[in-house]
């Protein structure tokens, strides 16, 4: 149960990493790079992205941090 948690939070803080790298386009990285980035199915990867206040484009399978426009 502990092992789940730190192993969550190490997860949480690669998709922080991968989302404020600044070599990503426009801050945005799709979600089979985030899959395959911390070793974990689609629904997983949805929940902690979720779970850090990562947003979903509205054009496809892209998250991000930054506060998206959505007019």
């Amino acid at each position: 149960m502990v092992w789940n948690a730190v192993q969550e939070w190490r997860r949480k803080r690669k998709l922080r990493e991968m989302l404020t790298d600044p070599r990503s386009a426009r801050g945005f990285r799709s979600a089979g790079q985030l899959e395959k980035g911390i070793a974990a199915d689609r629904a997983t990867t949805e929940r902690l992205l979720l779970a850090i206040g990562a947003t979903k484009s509205e054009a496809g399978e892209e998250w991000t941090l930054k506060v998206v426009n959505q007019t």
